[in-house]
């Protein structure tokens, strides 16, 4: 076994250039594990009473995507090692070594690299955890915990990932050893590459398995379905996208071959060939580049509009300071709240009651107000209405108007147009006499709003008992439906306004669960938004980093496969400026490909997410389109210096072999 470990390291100091990347890849995912654990462990921390449960559930989320990941971006990096170390294995097996052998040795280079990996993967993510946790103190404005990112058992489970990955890269480097030899795979890269042919069932299915994406995405208008519909949509353009880029790509470019005027010409007669001969192990690259790039911009767009967005996500849902359900014949609560806003240093602006029952859940059809119990068949969100009722006598003295109507007459408020004049409930039509352009403190939800004024509470009580379903066996039954609830807008500091909520709470004048406070909401919320903004980033730097190991990796293969390419065409008389114009024009087409496929994709995809950001309470798309444009350009500059970045490699290979050979 000695010997074993001298041949791997031996074989790990001569291949350095290999191994590195791969031990910084390796090494890099552990950080991340580590981080996305040390923030779970540290959750309570965090987030303290508000929105732990939530924030858990959200890092616990993060961390299970980042172990897929890992494990996907680990088998790429190793297939990659291999498949560059095929000709050193042919030869290996060539004196001697037979499956046995070589297995031994792959397994000994995996345990050096495990503890490698484990040893700067420790480090690094430990510091990345301590900045990370910082950041996300900042973000949910809490104090800071000197143990954050010293989590050993978020330690303990980093490693036995770690591991995991690499027990899973041994058995698939043994899998590969049991079904191929190094030699024959040798002979197999000497004997050329064969033209691909037009795979004309997957072009077709990927082109409607593309469209059928796009459709779902614009046809889509309803928030509850589109985030049903979102992962369906995902998976259609997913393999749309790959089936493109393998099959479409082949297309393009026999076609391409056949207009004379365009292929007759060095650099696209070289780049076409070129692309041609290798485009099914091209168009797999460079799809993967496609979507992540897709998912990139779109996990940082969302997650940046939703933490920018606080403000109005709060204060959508929680259009007022302080409101709450005041318990039965309790008349002594407003001074009560009064008294208590006094000793917690708030001033209360302004104070309105309101009587009559919860709202509720209808469907309107047409201008049939039903409930949702007696539709038939599935239940359509495109009519439901969030619908409130009263009196004519509590919207009076809710909203201070001095409004009027008879009977079989109602006053309405609707927050989407409703052109009827009348409206029908159970079996009884009422004529809409007056429509208020707006109602104080009315929750904008993707839900509208419809809130109807009766002239009497017993034609109110009768619309309750049809739209819940209700019977009521007398009076008391009815009125046990109807509260009174109290909407107050405050003055005061964010810490007092809290207090305030607590001492509401404490005093058990209202129902504990009624009690809603906008300043205890903007702390549940930034919980939440913060959560979801750093799994952002932690998602798009894994995207980002996923995306430069495939372009690294592709252009370290291309440049040592089409080294000798190019070598060939300068000897029949191509300068060395007209194979630097060729290799460019290459380059700046595969590399700018995905990202124009990408922009297409998302493209596509914000209205789709803009409808599923309704559902968050922001309805503003304005801001949305805005910040995914900010996101747009900033991940725009960071890609074109990863062109840089792995162009140079290429260029770095070809030009030494051309030195070379020149030499």
């Amino acid at each position: 076994m000695k010997f074993y470990f001298k041949l791997a390291a031996s074989n790990l100091k001569a291949d350095r250039r290999l191994f590195v990347p791969f031990v910084t890849t390796t090494s890099f995912l552990m950080a991340v594990n580590l981080i996305m654990l040390n923030a779970y462990a540290s959750s309570d921390v965090l987030f303290k009473k508000l929105g732990a449960a939530a924030g858990k559930s959200l890092f616990m989320f993060g961390t299970d995507v980042i172990v897929i990941i890992s494990v996907i971006l680990a088998i790429y990096a190793n297939n990659f090692l291999r498949k560059q170390r095929i000709r050193q294995l042919g030869l290996y097996n060539i004196i001697g070594f037979g499956k046995g052998e070589l297995g031994k040795m792959m397994a000994v280079e995996k345990l050096l690299l495990l503890l490698t990996t484990l040893l700067f993967g420790g480090i690094l993510g430990t510091v990345l955890s301590r900045i990370s946790y910082l950041a996300l103190a900042k973000m949910l404005k809490v104090d800071h915990n000197l143990d954050f990112g010293l989590s050993q058992q978020a330690f303990s489970i980093a490693g036995i990932i770690t591991i995991g990955l690499f027990v899973v890269l041994l058995l698939v480097d043994e899998l590969w050893l049991i079904r191929k030899r190094p030699i024959e795979i040798v002979r197999a890269q000497r004997a050329g590459e064969r033209e691909p042919k037009t795979k004309w069932v997957t072009l077709i299915v990927s082109l409607i398995a593309l469209i059928a994406g796009y459709y779902i995405a614009v046809t889509t208008t309803n928030p509850l379905q589109a985030m049903s519909m979102f992962f369906v949509a995902v998976i259609l353009v997913i393999c749309g996208t790959y089936g493109l880029f393998t099959a479409g790509s082949v297309f393009v470019l026999k076609w391409l071959r056949n207009r004379k005027n365009y292929y007759y010409k060095p650099k696209h007669f070289i780049n076409v060939a070129n692309l041609l001969y290798r485009m099914q192990q091209n168009g797999a690259g460079l799809a993967s580049i496609a979507i992540l790039v897709t998912m990139t911009l779109i996990t940082l767009a969302s997650t940046a509009t939703l933490f920018f967005g606080i403000n109005e996500v709060v204060n959508t849902n929680t259009p007022v300071d302080l409101s709450y359900v005041l318990k039965a014949n309790d008349t002594t609560a407003p001074g009560k709240v009064a008294r208590m806003a006094s000793a917690n240093h708030v001033i209360i602006k302004s104070q309105h009651t309101f009587v009559g029952p919860s709202s509720t859940m209808a469907l309107l059809d047409g201008n049939r107000l039903e409930s949702q119990a007696n539709v038939n068949g599935p239940f359509s969100m495109g009519n439901a209405r969030s619908v409130q009722l009263m009196t004519i006598e509590s919207y009076n003295r809710f909203t201070g108007h001095h409004a009027r109507v008879k009977s079989g007459e109602v006053l309405i408020y609707t927050s989407k147009n409703f052109p009827s004049k009348t409206i029908r409930i159970g079996q009884k039509t009422y004529r809409i006499r007056k429509r208020a352009g707006s109602f104080p403190n009315a929750q904008a939800t993707f839900i509208p709003n419809l809130f109807i004024a009766f002239p009497e509470e017993k034609q109110m009580i009768d619309a309750m008992q049809h739209l819940r379903n209700a019977r009521y066996q007398n009076a008391s039954d009815a009125q046990a439906d109807i509260t009174t609830s109290q909407d107050v807008m405050l003055q005061g500091s964010h810490a007092n306004q809290l207090k305030l909520y607590e001492a509401v709470v404490k005093s058990r004048i209202a129902e504990s669960a009624s009690v809603q406070s906008k300043a205890v909401n903007y702390d549940e919320t930034m919980s939440i938004m913060g959560s979801f903004l750093f799994l952002g980033i932690i998602f798009g730097v894994t995207f980002i980093l996923a995306t430069l190991l495939i372009l690294y990796y592709k252009q370290l293969s291309e440049g040592y496969a089409d080294a000798r390419r190019y070598t060939i065409l300068q000897r029949v008389g191509l300068s060395l400026r007209e194979v630097r114009a060729t290799i460019n024009s290459q380059l700046l087409m595969l590399f700018y490909l995905p990202l124009l496929v990408a922009g297409i994709h998302v493209g596509f995809a914000l209205p789709f997410i803009q409808r599923i950001m309704i559902l968050f309470g922001l309805p503003n798309w304005q801001f949305f389109l805005t910040v995914s444009l900010i996101t747009l350009g900033i991940f725009a500059i960071i890609y074109v210096l990863m062109y840089k970045l792995t162009g140079n490699v290429y260029y770095r290979i070809v030009s030494r072999r051309q030195a070379t050979s020149r030499s």
